[in-house]
């Protein structure tokens, strides 16, 4: 891709100019640590308003590839490892096969929040939710343990979304009509406790992953929060460590 802007293009001058310097640092012309050109003299060399410029700046900065020094300059900030992102392609892959993901449902019942339960749905101790424990299995072999919290609310048929893959595959999947707004993921190493193991056919006490989560609906309530708990070669997790140059 050539390193100029087109101003016909649909795509704003500024992003493609931050696509520009993404690839220069990428390419090692601008190495960590390394002054970048000053604003005036981007702006002189591809004919923008300083304005475009600062803004093409301001995005490689929110994407943390760069920093601005007052006084000094902008300067290409060094890769650190807490910047790596890790992605769940494997959990992302059983969500979205439902030719050959089977839910298997062990039990539904009512119960009363205990205090775990009650401060992750932001309700009262005491207050009636749903339960669902269900088995995942994948070409009949079982594959994920599941434990879900729900509301307890009449005048909406969460349980029916709860019986097939739940909110999480909403939110993986991105279902029309889906009563998850958003939701947060926490991945926790653990051990097989007796139960568990017996539903994923594993010796207990071998190492898994348990993926908690808690769903919003779109008033910004949590409606859901539960765990799957994922056979050993279920879960992998990867991620891409420095810049990569993915244009």
């Amino acid at each position: 891709m050539p390193d100029q802007i087109n101003k016909n293009r649909f795509e704003p001058a500024y992003a493609q100019l931050a696509a520009i310097l993404r690839r220069r640092i990428a390419g090692g012309q601008y190495p960590p640590g390394e002054k970048i050109p000053s604003e005036h003299s981007i702006s002189r060399q591809y004919g923008l308003s300083l304005m475009t410029v600062r803004q093409a700046i301001g995005v490689l900065t929110e994407q943390g590839l760069v920093e601005r020094i007052q006084g000094s300059g902008t300067f290409v900030k060094p890769i650190a490892l807490t910047e790596s992102r890790f992605d769940l392609d494997s959990i992302k892959e059983i969500f979205q096969d439902a030719e050959h993901t089977r839910v298997k449902v062990l039990r539904i019942s009512l119960a009363r929040a205990e205090t775990k339960t009650a401060q992750m749905l932001h309700l009262p101790v005491g207050e009636r939710i749903i339960v669902i424990r269900r088995l995942l299995l994948r070409d009949n072999r079982p594959v994920m343990f599941h434990q879900g919290h729900i509301r307890c609310d009449p005048t909406r048929p969460v349980v029916e979304a709860e019986l097939s893959l739940g909110p999480l595959s909403e939110l993986f999947n991105g279902h029309p009509g889906s009563a998850a707004k958003k939701g947060e993921l926490t991945v926790i190493p653990t051990v097989l406790g007796e139960e568990e193991a017996g539903f994923l056919e594993q010796p207990v006490g071998t190492p898994v992953f348990r993926l908690e989560y808690v769903v919003h609906d779109f008033h910004d309530a949590p409606f859901g929060w539960g765990w799957f708990t994922a056979a050993p070669e279920t879960l992998t997790l990867k991620t891409k460590l420095g810049l990569w140059d993915e244009s």
